[in-house]
């Protein structure tokens, strides 16, 4: 039976097209330092000038012979081993091994150096071609070479040069960085909301709370923000999210000694959530797991509603898949394809959903996105669903809950200001304020007054449903009532005329 072959074309047009952003590029080499068991990874932009990029990292490192495999076709060939166990209980990320080539779309050129725990030291100079495209789309015989069918294809070209001292790891430094890259970065300067770099994350978090969208910030700001929210570090504490949502994930990902630096700023996860006055509806998802067609996938992670505040910045809505702790593109926005519609709600909610297990299948090339039709992917997605339709209805009762508590924190603050109007309107002695039981047959009476022998007015206030008029009204009306049958107790037509008219400016002074 005949075999069915796949284009080496179609990876070599990856290669230089692959990552949809400059923080998914980025974020590879990130990974590939998690990897290569390193413990801190230092990204440098060149700010404020963004003419280069240098991505270091204190990993274990490659040596020249394994660089020479992979420039000679292991890219796209990884021989990473996804169940071996790396240092510091890390799960391997990596698979496919062209993340080295994701700086290709912002540079043309770029330097790779290492020195390897084991092996030999090396330095290589990187030049991908340009217009690579037409000339594959060609069968250009200078970068496809033909054996029957097309067996390799040429991408760019490479050179050792003599190495330099440096600590053990490695280090990635672009050449000149693209013209629109650049001007890209330095336009983010410009913007009204951008600042300096903090040298704080609890900063960036309030930079990032401080808009409405990453758009605002720009995209200097956008790689920050993504590549703090898809890489595996920890959160900025374990109460990062309410009711100790987080807590189990932030432990684990400090178990892994793992910090990646921008620019000097050590990040974490940008979600912190905090500081709103009407509580949170936090759905702790436990570890669980679901067979599909022999299959598992397992997982755990969190649902977090901010209730009644849209989240800040728009790009922390929705739910962050997560592969062995990298963020799979950024959060979804659509929570999966959630089938209802939740008006502004969905604007209150974001969570995070850690993949043990599974769905590696169902990954794109690119590992910003998902095969949605993939019999995996669409387990995980009816199970976030389900939870999803609990997590809403919790938030419909607690809007409830909320909506009673304002009516009686309302009511209190008026029956305050009624009262303070009516200093004074017992001759010096205290008013008191209280509901009357609704009585049916006594719907007309809507306030009734009762002197007690100490002085005191007991005025008794009808429940504000029998006043008819507008809902918003019915309490501003029962206190004009009140105002009027105190003022009547006046003798003379004159005196209760200036006391209703001098109490009526006090209420509505105060209401």
């Amino acid at each position: 039976m005949p075999s069915i072959v796949v284009h080496e074309k179609a990876l070599a047009h990856l290669s230089r097209g692959l990552y949809r952003s400059p923080g998914s590029a980025l974020r590879e080499l990130v990974s590939n330092a998690w990897d290569a068991n390193a413990t801190v990874v230092t990204i440098n932009t060149n700010y404020p000038w963004f003419m280069q990029l240098a991505v270091k990292d204190n990993g274990d490192g490659f040596d020249r012979n394994s660089f020479a495999r992979l420039m000679g076709g292991g890219v796209g060939n990884s021989d990473k081993q996804p169940n071996k166990e790396l240092k510091y209980g890390r799960p391997v990320i990596g698979r496919l091994g062209i993340g080295l080539l994701g700086i290709a779309q912002m540079c043309g050129t770029f330097t790779v150096s290492s020195r390897p725990r084991v092996g030999t030291a090396f330095k290589a100079r990187v030049r991908l071609y340009d217009l690579l495209r037409p000339s594959l789309d060609k069968n250009d015989p200078s970068v496809v070479a033909h054996d029957g069918y097309v067996r390799t294809v040429d991408v760019g070209e490479y050179e050792f040069q003599d190495p330099e001292e440096q600590a053990y790891g490695t280090v990635i430094t672009s050449g000149d960085v693209h013209p629109t890259f650049i001007d890209s970065f330095r336009a983010s300067l410009e913007l009204p909301d951008t600042q300096e770099p903090p040298l704080e994350w609890c900063e960036a978090l309030n930079i990032f709370r401080s808009v409405r969208s990453l758009h605002q910030l720009g995209d200097y700001w956008k790689l920050i923000w993504e590549l703090a929210a898809t890489s595996p570090v920890p959160y900025v504490d374990d109460e990062a999210v309410p009711e100790g949502a987080v807590s189990e994930a932030h432990s684990r990902l400090g178990a892994h000694k793992f910090a990646v630096r921008i620019d000097g700023l050590a990040v974490n996860k940008p979600v912190h959530l905090a500081g709103n006055p009407n509580g949170y509806t936090i759905e702790n998802v436990r570890r669980e797991s679901i067979s599909v067609y022999g299959r598992r996938v397992t997982f755990d992670g969190y649902i977090a509603v901010q209730e009644g505040k849209q989240l800040n910045p728009d790009e922390l809505r929705g739910i962050m898949v997560r592969i062995r702790n990298v963020g799979v593109g950024y959060y979804d926005p659509s929570f999966l394809d959630y089938p209802l519609n939740q008006g502004p709600r969905e604007k209150w909610l974001t969570g995070e959903i850690y993949v043990e297990e599974g769905l590696d299948d169902a990954l794109n090339v690119d590992r910003d996105s998902f095969n949605k039709f993939h019999p995996e992917y669409r387990a995980l997605q009816r199970r976030v669903h389900e939870i999803l339709d609990g997590v809403f209805s919790r938030v419909y009762k607690q809007i409830d809950v909320r909506s009673a508590r304002r009516v009686a924190s309302r009511k209190e603050a008026q029956r305050e200001c009624l009262l303070e109007a009516l200093g004074g309107a017992s001759d010096s002695h205290d008013v008191r304020v209280i509901s009357r039981e609704r009585h049916p047959e006594k719907d007309g009476d809507l306030i009734s007054i009762m002197r007690r022998e100490n002085g005191e007015l007991e005025i008794a206030l009808a429940d504000p449903d029998q006043v008819g008029v507008r809902k918003v009204n019915r309490e501003l009306a029962l206190a004009i009532l009140a105002i009027y049958e105190v003022a009547s107790l006046e003798e003379s037509a004159e005196a209760r005329d200036r006391r209703f008219r001098r109490l009526l400016m006090k209420l509505l002074k105060r209401w």
